[in-house]
């Protein structure tokens, strides 16, 4: 599989002297490259030990002068170097985008078998990134043709806790705070200091109705995920009611009247997990059997007019690199205001033009051909270079990738093929800490519609932000239950209702409703809520009836919530004659009082001259 990687390695030039026609089989080179990155400040400074011993295979030739290039970025700083004689003076270069580092070792040893050994330190910025509560770094890895064997090291430092919970390739050993990667063949090495990750989130929604009528909009809010959890912070409009798809999209319906213009302000927190919520997971497999419907379907962007193609595609990896193959990023597209939405179809006759929808959508289409569940995610990727990690998508800095079901496992894997192809890292076998969900397409390839797509005219309405912690749970039920009345019949089943809302900052999940009845049976008496959005409700059903077997005059019900008392309601059981007695006994009284007025009127009439 042909990966991108964008100017992302060490490249090792070697110049000898004695033989003009010279191969990299008449040497071998060893390396062993140590990090020991250190949070100084509002950044991190590594220091880089690197040493390499160089075999010579033959007789006539020796190693004079090394040659290290670095991509630009990469600020080299208190350069030393040293040989078996002694100390260097390494020369450090800058041009062509790239940094270099030149040693000349001063009496290299001559002959067949013989070895020279030298080593460099020196002080590197900018290769780890602080992202809000994680630390990020991408260690370029030195030129396959260039070294026999490759070991490289990462010392976290002794005073953070943080420990690393991403690694792409997979790390060989890790002990305590040194992670040891050996003969790595990628041309980068991906990882993450840290297993949560946070973000502030500050979007707008412009919604309009030109109609002379009223009519109602649904807006898709961030949605809490297998991997991510949402804080709501403030709402300037409160919408008329919440509610979940069956995609687990969190929509706010809001009713606008005629001619009305409405903006909507949504600032909230994203905490973003490495694996998947203990929590939500098993609701999460209950709501695939439900999706399982419309998961295969061929729907607008994910159809195939040539379905052979994926014939040959024995499972989602092979479907993953063979679109990450097949495809190649458009950057020139970052910038198209006309951009528009291609297709699994023309992606395949255009593959030279795609952006991240491309790769999503031929990812989908070919993968529901397979009869592998799958969907497409649209959302935020958080990127501090769009060379190797492109975010642009239609209206405003979103960013696409695809999920499919694992059916072994019972749940979603995300992937982003997009960024394999851009930046060359596995995003296959892991995912990261950096792509935030705003919406979620299963059902529908364009519905709903993220936020950065409510737009009445050319604006910034995505605001993300890296945040290093959390806000405050807020978790708070009401619960409004019809009024019981004061009397239930024996031999008669009373019908009620009881309708919860959660007015807490966070969805709820697995909630528990239960009801404790003393002197009356109810059915359920526990019933479990699956998930409730903030703002939502949910109303519950339930039956009252006589405990015929233990009768008593008084009765009470409780109805708990998440184990604390939201209502209590005390009643008295009567004998179901009683009912028969009351109706009696109205239907008596409004006799007589007909009679009465009866009675009033001839009276009434006999007194008239």
């Amino acid at each position: 599989m042909r990966r991108k990687a964008v100017a992302f390695f060490i490249f090792l030039s070697i110049f000898l002297i004695h033989c003009p026609n010279v191969i990299a089989q008449d040497f071998n080179t060893d390396y062993v490259v140590e990090y020991f990155p250190q949070e100084i400040g509002s950044g991190i400074s590594t220091h880089v030990k690197l040493s390499s011993t160089i075999t010579n295979l033959r007789s006539d030739i020796v190693v004079k002068k090394i040659a290290l290039s670095f991509p630009k970025s990469f600020i080299i700083r208190n350069a030393v170097a040293a040989d078996d004689k002694g100390a260097i003076e390494p020369e450090i270069t800058r041009e062509n985008n790239q940094n270099t580092v030149t040693i000349e070792l001063g009496d290299p040893n001559i002959g067949r078998d013989s070895t020279n050994t030298f080593k460099l330190e020196f002080d590197q910025e900018k290769l780890f990134e602080i992202n809000g509560n994680i630390w990020e770094v991408i260690i370029p890895t030195i030129d396959r043709d260039a070294r026999r064997n490759y070991k490289v090291v990462l010392h976290l430092p002794r005073t953070t806790d943080k420990k690393i919970s991403i690694a792409k390739p997979k790390p060989d050993d890790i002990r305590q705070n040194e992670i040891v990667w050996n003969n790595v063949t990628d041309k980068t090495i991906y990882a993450v200091i840290g297993d949560k990750q946070y973000y502030r989130l500050k979007l707008n929604y412009h919604l309009k109705n030109p109609k002379l009528v009223p009519v109602y909009t649904d807006v898709a809010f961030p949605p809490d995920t297998l991997y991510q959890k949402v804080y709501l912070t403030s709402l300037n409009a409160l919408p008329s009611k919440t509610m979940t798809d069956e995609d687990g999209n969190f929509l706010a319906r809001y009713i606008l009247k005629p001619n009305q213009n409405l903006e909507i302000s949504y600032e909230g927190l994203a905490e973003i997990d490495t694996k998947p919520r203990d929590d939500v997971r098993p609701v999460i497999a209950g709501m695939f059997e439900n999706q399982k419907s419309y998961l295969l379907t061929a729907e607008k962007y994910w159809i195939l007019d040539n379905a052979g193609i994926a014939s040959d595609l024995k499972d989602s990896r092979a479907i993953y690199e063979y679109v990450t193959d097949k495809l190649r990023y458009n950057y020139e597209e970052l910038n198209n205001k006309n951009l528009k939405r291609m297709g699994a179809n023309k992606a395949l006759q255009f593959p030279d033009k795609a952006v991240c929808m491309e790769f999503s959508d031929l990812f989908i289409a070919l993968a529901r051909e397979k009869g592998i569940y799958s969907r497409e995610v649209e959302g935020y990727g958080f990127s501090h270079d769009q060379t190797i990690r492109p975010i642009s998508l239609i209206s405003d800095i979103l960013h696409s990738w695809p999920e499919y079901y694992d059916t072994k496992a019972s749940l979603w894997v995300p992937m982003d093929p997009t960024w394999e192809n851009t930046s060359g890292i596995d995003y296959y076998s892991s995912f990261d800490l950096n792509h935030i969900t705003f919406a979620i397409h299963g059902k529908r390839a364009d519905y709903p519609w993220p936020a950065g797509m409510y737009k009445t005219e050319n604006s910034k309405d995505v605001i993300v932000s890296a945040a290093d912690r959390k806000p405050n749970e807020k978790i708070e039920i009401n619960l409004d239950s019809p009024a019981l009345p004061d009397n239930l019949i024996d031999e008669k089943v009373t019908e009620s209702k009881v309708t919860i809302k959660n007015n807490g900052n966070i969805f709820l999940w697995n909630v528990a409703v239960e009801m404790k009845a003393s002197g009356v049976l109810v059915s359920p008496d526990k019933i479990i809520v699956p998930m409730i959005a903030p703002m939502e409700k949910k109303e519950i059903s339930y039956q009252l009836a006589a405990d015929k077997e233990n009768r008593k005059k008084k009765a009470s019900i409780d109805i708990f919530v998440m184990g604390n008392k939201l209502y209590r309601k005390n009643f008295t059981i009567v004998p179901y004659y009683y009912e028969y007695v009351m109706k009696g006994f109205i239907a008596l009284s409004v006799i007589v009082v007909l009679l009465l007025i009866f009675k009033i009127s001839l009276w009434q009439n006999k007194l008239k001259p």
